[in-house]
């Protein structure tokens, strides 16, 4: 549900940066899960980024878990946060209903009945961003929202920095949010610095590689530190990684030369099969959401009780996954990495059945 650090600087939306997301609590009880927001703010830490995990593909349910872990803490420090909500939805008018759900579950009631950052998230391929940006878009539908007092900022978020340099270059978001690691190292290239250039602000996720390089999490965040990014959100669902992923943002120290270097090692096996999912292996032929599956097959941040969870609940809304896979091979073709992916999928199932604790891939 909610992510959030701190280090230094200031983002178009005047939320001191670098923040390290996280607070990864989808899975947490409501009072062990407002305890550590309480915590992240006694730290410092001003923003945080909201995602409901499977719920936010469903509209009768989403931000409903938000309310029940953040929306007590709005009340009480609503002038200590700033807080980003997501959705994945393009068109305008189930965008719109979106925004106004976020409004009346999770703000209403607090003293500040305004979004600050509104994501329009998982803008991925031509199609969705296209539609976003069609007059009958869920852009269209942020732009009135923004105009009638109900949010601040529009923020894109994406994993394939070519259309995320398309969105950018529409000249209607002001904050770009993209998956930034040691591994990922594409945005670099263009992204970083148009959004510096035109005063568009910066939100790294997924910079502990989807809970692949978690063993050294202060390393992968002081190294993301070492550029001009404004926020940093890693997942943290403990008091000991708040306090583990705080520490660069009290007291930074660059990356010495022994450092980086241990964690090119650490990164260089992992990106041998990493997912930097782009979306050129989309569309599926079988309507997988393919780097969705490797998020869940690979991360280490979600025990695999909770994988089952999200497994369940892809099942259960009628969503592919790495089950319905017949290793068509169109997907290698098209990554640019020519990633094996039905062998990597295959190898990583074959982990959780060895578990003993489920067969993730055909669990019901």
């Amino acid at each position: 549900m909610v992510n959030a650090i701190q280090a230094s600087g200031q983002n178009q939306s005047g939320a001191v940066g670098h923040i390290l997301r996280g607070l990864a609590l989808f899975f947490k009880e409501i009072n062990e899960a407002t305890a550590l927001i309480e915590a992240a703010l006694d730290e410092g830490i001003n923003y945080i980024d909201c995602d409901e995990a499977g719920n936010q593909f469903l509209p009768a349910v989403v931000y409903e878990d938000t309310r029940n872990k953040l929306g007590p803490v709005l009340k009480r420090r609503e002038n200590e946060l700033y807080v980003g909500i997501k959705t994945m939805f393009a068109k305008k008018d189930d965008v719109a209903r979106a925004i106004d759900k976020a409004l009346d579950l999770i703000f209403k009631g607090t003293g500040r009945e305004k979004i600050d950052l509104f994501h329009l998230a998982h803008v991925d391929i031509d199609e969705k961003l296209d539609l976003l940006t069609s007059r009958e878009g869920g852009l269209a539908a942020v732009e009135e929202a923004r105009e009638q007092g109900k949010l601040d900022y529009v923020l894109v978020a994406s994993h394939n920095p070519k259309v995320l340099m398309k969105a950018l270059k529409t000249d209607r978001f002001d904050v770009a949010e993209f998956p930034f690691t040691i591994i990922e190292q594409e945005y670099l290239k263009e992204v970083i610095p148009y959004c510096k250039e035109h005063d568009i602000g910066t939100i790294a996720m997924k910079p502990l590689g989807g809970g692949q390089l978690t063993q050294r999490a202060d390393l992968c965040i002081r190294w993301i530190m070492n550029y001009d990014v404004d926020i940093i959100i890693p997942g943290m669902k403990t008091m000991a990684e708040l306090k583990q992923n705080i520490q660069p943002g009290h007291s930074y120290v660059p990356l010495s030369a022994a450092e980086l270097k241990e964690l090119e090692e650490i990164a260089r096996p992992i990106g041998q099969e990493y997912c930097h999912r782009c979306g050129y292996c989309l569309p599926c032929s079988q309507g997988i959401h393919i780097f969705s599956q490797f998020d869940l097959l690979k991360t280490s941040t979600i025990n695999l009780e909770q994988k089952r969870t999200i497994y369940k609940g892809m099942k259960e809304r009628g969503a592919k996954t790495a089950a319905d896979c017949v290793a068509c091979g169109l997907c290698i073709e098209k990554c640019p990495f020519k990633l094996p992916i039905p062998i990597s999928w295959r190898g990583s199932i074959k982990h959780c059945r060895e578990s003993n604790l489920f067969y993730l891939c055909v669990c019901a």
